[in-house]
């Protein structure tokens, strides 16, 4: 881990030897999602909770899963697409996904000692009234110190991601390199924005 991290050359050198092996570059991927998940479930503990039904913590497993699954395979394709490497690109995706595991540990502890604070009513039984209720929520929880914690991880995990999927195109296809690390930071940096302008807002 430490050597994708620092010396992703080195570490897609070493793996360009071998067998390609999606499936363990996916669990870097569903990990790094994972921690993330529970660190905010954590953090968001002792505020009521948006989901009525089922396990929460369950949910956030079975959430984490089926996002991961998407991201991965939507970026994996992406890279695929712009550099020609085939199912290379879904390794280096995945594994360029370690800044973001290890963003997801210090999460899952600043979740467990941030907890968000704040007055939040129940959930309404009136489904129209949802919306509000949704802005009252994120209101509050964009206020917590544990916000502000993921927020600057988040866009240190995607810049040393970029560099990492950069590294690692490198490695199989040097001439698509910038190309396929700028389609994914552009895309990434999007979704990143999207998410906290329509959380923000």
């Amino acid at each position: 881990m430490m050597e994708v991290l620092f010396q992703p050359q080195v570490f897609f050198s070493r793996l360009k030897e071998k067998t390609p092996s999606i499936w363990t570059a996916f669990m870097v991927y569903f990990l790094a999602v994972l921690l993330a998940s529970l660190g905010s479930q954590l953090a968001t503990r002792e505020l009521p909770s948006p989901v009525t039904f089922g396990n929460p913590w369950l949910l956030v497993f079975v959430g984490s899963f089926l996002a991961a699954l998407l991201m991965w395979g939507f970026f994996g394709f992406v890279v695929m697409l712009v550099s020609g490497i085939g199912a290379r690109a879904f390794e280096v995706v995945g594994w360029a996904a370690a800044p973001s595991l290890v963003a997801g540990l210090v999460m899952l502890a600043a979740g467990a000692l941030f907890p968000v604070q704040g007055t939040v009513p129940p959930p309404p039984s009136d489904p129209t009234q949802m919306g509000e209720w949704m802005k009252a929520y994120q209101a509050v929880v964009q206020s917590g110190v544990y916000t502000q914690i993921s927020r600057a991880l988040g866009i240190v995990a995607l810049l040393w991601s970029t560099w990492i999927v950069y590294a690692g195109v490198g490695v199989f296809a040097r001439a698509r390199a910038t190309i396929a690390a700028g389609a994914y930071l552009v895309i990434q940096l999007g979704l990143y924005l999207l998410g906290n302008v329509r959380i923000g807002g």
